[in-house]
């Protein structure tokens, strides 16, 4: 089931409305994602360097529905917090409402209330106190209220990991909260997901966050040595898998490929079921010419979630390149499929379709590669192809 996460609105502006309604989408998601293992779309407005973009209003349950089609979700989450009491600096208390709908027409949406006493604040000084503890109580009881709504099995529900990966610290919280949502510039979210570390030690998501950042910054060895601390110390842990999975991929960058391929293997022990894992192992193989074993955790991949685009595209790769076309052709039809408008998939499926003598075919495919990507190297390899 695939439901629609929206922004909530909010009675009053500034810092400490924002970082509270943050917290509290933080650990909805979390409860959403792993006590009721729900496919989320986070339709939060994107990070702005210096500015908080705060909902003045609850948009209409028609607006919604809407916008949960055009996204393809089954139901929607949504909601309100009101500040106070009214007019004054020091903020007490929350009150919660919470709005779940499911997408079908004429269905009206559910409405719960809930009130949170565990937020001190001072809009003056943008000082702020959030006990977390208290915090993960109330979302538990948002999931449990929601259920109905959403037709969850509340017996189903694994309550206890609603706080996984996250920290019951509440500056630990905090400092992950502004780097996650408030923050925009690497370099200081990166900041703050180390002060939350700090707080925290043990504070998982905040490892995994700051590897993934490092990662894109591409500074391996810089998260090379995190990752290594996060694993040593969250060992046996829900979330090992994962760092062993990105320690692989900065193994690889610094070319330590039989490290990683060892420390992808240790973590497919752990999830045997992980497509992201699969695909890097076997494009990790495939760097040394191990095609066939490659192709096989290819086919693992996708039997394991044939609607993930990934192990699709990669394996067409590996089969133009092996000189596959006939396979690798359907391949890539199938990755286009599900992820439309990719450049580099109608490139591929040119080369098929070119070297299996389909000229036609591939003078449509590699034109639309041009036509997607213009300027782009997908667009001028397409266009060198439809030269020959």
């Amino acid at each position: 089931m695939k439901v629609a996460l929206f922004q909530f609105a909010v009675n009053a502006v500034g810092k400490i409305p924002a970082v509270t309604e943050n917290l509290l989408r933080v650990f909805l998601l979390n409860a959403l994602t792993k006590a009721a293992g729900l496919e989320v779309l986070d339709l939060s407005p994107p990070t702005g360097e210096g500015e908080i973009v705060s909902l003045a209003g609850l948009p209409d349950p028609e607006e919604v529905r809407e916008a949960v089609e055009r996204a393809g979700a089954d139901a929607a989450l949504w909601g309100e917090l009101r500040f106070g009491p009214p007019d004054a600096p020091l903020i007490e208390e929350v009150e919660v409402h919470l709005l779940a709908m499911t997408a079908e027409a004429g269905n009206p949406p559910s409405r719960f209330t809930f009130s949170f006493r565990g937020l001190r604040g001072d809009v003056r000084s943008a000082r702020i106190g959030v006990e977390v503890a208290a915090l993960e109580d109330l979302v538990e009881d948002m999931l449990v209220a929601a259920a109905g709504p959403l037709g969850l099995d509340q017996a189903g529900l694994r309550l206890s990991r609603i706080g996984e990966g996250l920290s019951l610290s509440d500056r630990a919280m905090v400092y992950f909260v502004y780097a996650l949502r408030l923050l925009a510039d690497p370099e200081a979210k990166l900041k703050l997901y180390r002060k939350a570390i700090s707080a925290d030690p043990f504070f998982a998501q905040a490892y995994l966050n700051a590897g993934q950042l490092l990662l894109g910054l591409q500074r391996y060895g810089e998260a090379m040595r995190l990752l290594l601390q996060a694993e040593s110390r969250l060992k046996g842990s829900e979330v090992e898998p994962d760092l062993l999975n990105l320690l692989g991929v900065s193994a690889v960058n610094l070319g330590m490929w039989e490290e990683a391929v060892r420390v992808w293997k240790r973590s497919l022990g752990l999830r045997p079921r992980s497509v992201e894992v699969l695909c890097n192992l076997a494009q990790a193989l495939a760097m040394r010419g191990l095609s066939r074993e490659a192709e096989e955790y290819y086919r693992r991949a996708m039997e394991i979630d044939p609607q993930s685009p990934l192990p699709w595209f990669s394996l067409g790769k590996l089969l133009v390149r092996e000189g596959d076309f006939q396979e690798a052709e359907k391949a890539v039809r199938r990755y286009i499929e599900l992820c439309p408008g990719d450049p580099w998939a109608y490139y591929l499926l040119g080369t098929c379709q070119q070297e299996l003598g389909n000229r036609e075919e591939a003078r449509f495919s590699l034109a639309k590669a041009v036509q997607l990507d213009p300027k782009g190297r997908a667009g001028e390899l397409a266009r060198r192809r439809l030269e020959e």
